[in-house]
């Protein structure tokens, strides 16, 4: 059986359920690997590593889980069930209950055919990149399987209260007299995120709760945050939340309908930290993906951005090193330090919401002053993922959409660490010509035969 180097993407294991590295045997070797990587921070002729593990609404979950902890059993972890709860969800119960190490079952904003595996150390940060290392080497070298046997998942039901209970605390928020409307994209939101809002006061309109995992992230949530935009505007609302499968990103739609992406918030999160004095080192991290308008915006207001690479991982890093509160990136997973490691959705949603509910004035007058560099960005499907400085014809038209934007406007291109895809983004003055630059370059790449 032949394995990928790495098994590691940008955001954990992800492949279509039941194929490649969540076929049933690349989970049980994964489970295996995962048990013998716990075992070594811990002491266990004293005590078993424990692990929980949570799921958003996909299909394959349930298998997944129970292939999953039969093998961490096996090498004698104990394995809690959470169920169905978002990632950031994990993420934090593992730190505040003691866990070893917590595991999410998710694809995130993926389609329902594929699933994931995220991974989450005692303190509930991503995993870094040495110990996905160390776990890879782990996985290469599991023997051939022994003989099944049961294991016992202890299920937690109090774990979603638990959850709700540290979000309260982050700090208190009042939303009464807001009207917010949320889509939870039938994913792993949908047995809290109502909860949450209601729990501060928020009347609370929700659509895409439905726990079906073959509509997870189809045609709603996050990657389609007009529908949620439709109801704020029929229902008259101040505030719509659109989330991912997930959980751990959301977008925001002001009160006319209007998309807020994750720069915006988190424009307008810094400033709010800012004039309270609660920026530390009036420091905003981000990523390479980020609105250079935005960027000169807050530099004006006194406020410095550090890029990262893209992935929370990295953004969550760099705040650690530079001691910021807060991060994040442009596709909605923002990190608020002071509470949590990772990105999470609904956090995000309440620290909106509490600004528009203290500030008494409506999103889109709030977002107003914040200028936007016109961008344009596009996938392109590729099979194989080849290093373009090795694809002559692609590192020559590079050259010359960056000469054409010399002084004037940014090229990135990279590929998705998630999804069959390579990147493509341009920002510059002139709308119609990021379009022109940015389709040639994807033209390329479509017609480049290594990549096919």
């Amino acid at each position: 059986m032949s394995h990928p180097e790495n098994i590691f993407g940008t955001d954990g294991v992800r492949d279509r359920a039941g194929e490649g590295l969540l076929s049933d045997a690349s989970i049980e070797r994964f489970g295996l690997a995962l048990a013998s990587f716990v075992r070594e921070g811990v002491d266990y002729i004293i005590r078993t590593p424990r692990v929980l593990i949570g799921r958003d609404t996909r299909v394959s979950g349930p298998r997944i889980e129970a292939l999953l902890s039969e093998s961490l059993g096996r090498r004698h972890a104990t394995v809690e069930s959470a169920g169905i709860l978002p990632t950031p969800a994990i993420s934090l119960l593992v730190d505040k209950l003691g866990y070893d190490l917590g595991v999410v079952i998710s694809a995130s904003h993926n389609p329902p055919e594929f699933n994931g595996l995220k991974v989450f150390d005692r303190r509930g940060r991503k995993l870094d990149v040495g110990s996905e290392q160390r776990i890879t080497a782990l996985y290469h070298r599991v023997p051939d399987f022994s003989e099944r046997r049961s294991t016992a998942i202890s299920f937690q039901p109090d774990l979603p209260r638990r959850y709700l209970d540290f979000l309260a605390q982050a700090p208190t928020i009042d939303l009464r007299g807001l009207t917010v409307v949320l889509d939870c994209a039938c994913g792993a939101t949908a047995p809290v995120a109502v909860q949450a809002f209601e729990r501060a006061g928020a009347r609370v309109i929700a659509i895409h709760t439905d726990l079906d995992g073959e509509r997870i992230n189809v045609d709603c949530g996050s990657l389609n945050p007009e529908a949620v935009g439709e109801v704020v505007k029929r229902e008259g609302a101040d505030l719509g939340v659109a989330f991912d499968g997930d959980g751990d990103r959301a977008i925001l739609v002001d009160e006319k309908g209007e998309v807020v992406d994750g720069d915006e918030v988190m424009a307008l999160w810094a400033l709010d930290l800012h004039g309270r004095g609660a920026l530390r080192r009036e420091l905003l991290v981000t990523t390479v993906m980020s609105n250079a308008g935005m960027e000169s915006y807050l530099r004006d207001q006194g406020i410095s951005l550090i890029r990262t690479g893209v992935g929370d991982r990295e953004v969550y890093q760099a705040m650690e090193l530079n001691d910021a509160v807060l991060g994040g990136e442009q596709s909605g997973h923002i990190i608020d330090r002071q509470y949590a490691s990772t990105g999470d959705g609904i956090r995000t949603g309440l620290a909106i919401a509490r600004l528009l509910h203290d500030r008494g004035e409506p999103l889109s007058k709030l977002r107003a002053p914040i200028p936007r560099f016109p961008q344009v960005l596009l996938g392109v499907e590729v099979e194989h993922k080849v290093d373009f400085e090795e694809l002559e014809r692609v590192t020559s038209q590079i050259r010359r959409v960056e000469e054409a934007l010399e002084g004037r406007g940014r090229l990135l291109l990279r590929y998705s660490g998630t999804e069959p895809l390579a990147r493509i983004l341009v920002e510059g003055p002139d709308p119609e010509e990021n379009r022109d630059l940015a389709e040639s370059l994807a033209e390329l790449l479509r017609n480049e035969p290594r990549l096919h």
